[in-house]
């Protein structure tokens, strides 16, 4: 059902009854305003070239007005809602792949351990043709979801695309899935853990904790926490992960808005458990929110490293109330503030600029944020700065250059990366070990052989890709280790393709390098 006109000003009304005691705002300028909207909505519905969507209006309008306010006060449809809770809760129903849509179909780019799919063999590769007897060519993501998903304990039918073999049929019995927040975890070298987190939901303290037992178990002695894109998400979880590394009763992070609730300390509780490990922490402009108060209390507490570049700056806590259409809005209540008393958030005046100026300047470097009135101690005495964001105690950019021409064919809707270590896959199955392997990777891989693939790969697709081959073979270590990672995911697991890529990453060979002065902090 539409909402009316009056239903709408109501809802104004309610809204300036509960929040303009504190705005100071004249009540006869707020209803002049409520008056001018009431027409416009009458000039729509009467005068409007076609019909126009109320329900769509009035979204837009309430989107628009939340967005006024700061970047990250939101509107959530209730088309949205589920999604938001999947991902905050960590599970849906399915058969648990992760796909691309290439050539058409649904490729399996791996199964998710433990998950149905994973349970009835799938492999890297394989080809999704068929969902239920009826063409899976060219469906529509939507159309994916809606075919794939299900209650858990419903059964689908799919028939799979092999290469070497006929196709073949298999029934999936869908089941929970669950939505990983550890995207990686494993021993770089013979002591030295790595943990990849990409989002922090309810279950990602447990995920991370589970990892650094394992780890441990393992024989790590030292671990490298990679934050570098991890946009945040929930709070409690990186609360709790960052109090398992202070071995005091400290302030881990405090909180400051206009409501009494709003103002909040949350303080570590000292445990015989914590985790003594000496640990640097890898974020970078993309880093934000949860990721920047694990950053930044380590850094204020002198507890671990920070390296990488000076983090996004989401210093905002926002609550989610949900309306009675089932939508919600996220509203901005508090700011947030380390130990030493940075807040987070950076400026956001020029709204417009707010997600792009990240790449305009090297903040680090500017001398406008090295005045006394940012400047902040840490625990044991140590200058930190404010201004913004997280900035690393060593800051390393990821200056890594490849040409246009290897960025087109790296970034390619087609993965053709992925495809072409696919194609060559079972050239490496000799190897009885990712071990094995790794220890012969340097000559893995054959320049000529990968440019007469690419070349005839995109005759046969008629696919146009300019590119010139001169480029490529500048950058062939660089193509060279990503074919080298694709080959070992797709074998060994999806692990191996973050260990492989390591092998060229400038911000975590440096903290690598610079452990004795992790190890300090905690000495």
């Amino acid at each position: 059902m539409k909402k009316t006109l009056l239903s709408i000003i109501f809802i104004l009304f309610l809204s300036f009854i509960l929040v303009s005691a504190g705005t100071g705002s004249s009540t006869k300028e707020f209803f002049n305003k409520i008056k001018s909207l009431s027409q416009v909505v009458k000039l729509v519905e009467n005068y409007y070239v076609e019909e126009a969507n109320m329900d769509d209006l009035i979204d837009g309008a309430i989107r628009g007005l939340l967005e006024t306010l700061d970047p990250h006060s939101s509107y959530i449809t209730n088309e949205q809602i589920k999604k938001v809770n999947e991902n905050m809760q960590g599970d849906f129903e399915g058969i648990g792949i992760e796909f691309s849509m290439l050539d058409g179909y649904i490729t399996v780019i791996a199964p998710i351990p433990g998950t149905p799919s994973d349970r009835a063999g799938l492999v890297s590769g394989d080809k999704i043709v068929k969902i239920n007897g009826e063409s899976a060519y060219k469906i529509t993501t939507d159309e994916i979801v809606k075919k794939l998903r299900g209650p858990k304990g419903t059964a689908v039918n799919v028939t799979i695309q092999r290469v070497g073999i006929d196709n073949f049929e298999i029934t999936l019995i869908r089941d929970k899935i669950p939505i990983h927040s550890v995207l990686a975890s494993f021993l770089y070298n013979e002591n030295t853990g790595y943990i990849l987190i990409n989002r922090f939901g309810n279950k990602t303290f447990l995920e991370v904790d589970a990892a650094i037992d394992s780890l441990t178990t393992l024989g790590m002695n030292q671990l490298v926490l990679d934050l570098r894109g991890n946009p945040g998400g929930a709070m409690q979880p990186a609360l709790q992960l960052l109090d398992t590394f202070i071995n005091s009763n400290d302030t881990l992070l405090y909180t400051e808005g206009r409501m009494r609730s709003a103002n909040q300390v949350y303080y570590a509780s000292k445990n015989k458990d914590d985790n003594k490990l000496p640990i640097i922490v890898l974020i970078n402009r993309s880093s934000a929110s949860a990721s920047e108060i694990i950053a930044g209390g380590l850094q204020d507490l002198d507890r671990g490293l920070v390296v990488g570049e000076t983090s996004f700056g989401k210093g905002l806590v926002q609550r989610q109330y949900e309306l009675k259409d089932s939508s919600a809005v996220r509203i901005t209540v508090a700011r947030y503030y380390t130990p030493s008393g940075r807040l987070i958030q950076r400026d956001f005046d020029a709204l417009d600029d707010y997600y792009l100026d990240l790449n305009k300047e090297n903040r680090e470097q500017q001398d406008s944020l090295k005045t006394d009135s940012l400047k902040y101690k840490t625990k044991n005495g140590r200058i930190v700065y404010g201004g913004g964001g997280i900035t690393p105690d060593i800051h390393i950019i990821d200056d890594s250059y490849i040409t246009k021409s290897t960025q087109k064919i790296l970034y390619s809707p087609q993965r053709l990366l992925f495809k072409y270590a696919d194609n060559i896959k079972t050239n490496y199955k000799k190897y009885n070990s990712f071990k094995d392997f790794n220890k012969a990777q340097n000559s893995v891989i054959n320049s000529s052989n990968f440019l007469n693939w690419l070349k005839n790969k995109l005759v046969d697709d008629e696919t146009i890709i300019e590119y010139q081959e001169d480029s490529l073979l500048v950058d062939w270590d660089f193509i060279n280790n990503r074919i080298q990672s694709e080959i070992a995911a797709n074998l060994w697991g999806k692990d191996y393709r973050y260990y492989m890529r390591l092998k060229m990453d400038k911000q975590f060979q440096t903290a690598l390098d610079n452990f004795d002065l992790a190890k300090s902090f905690i000495e």
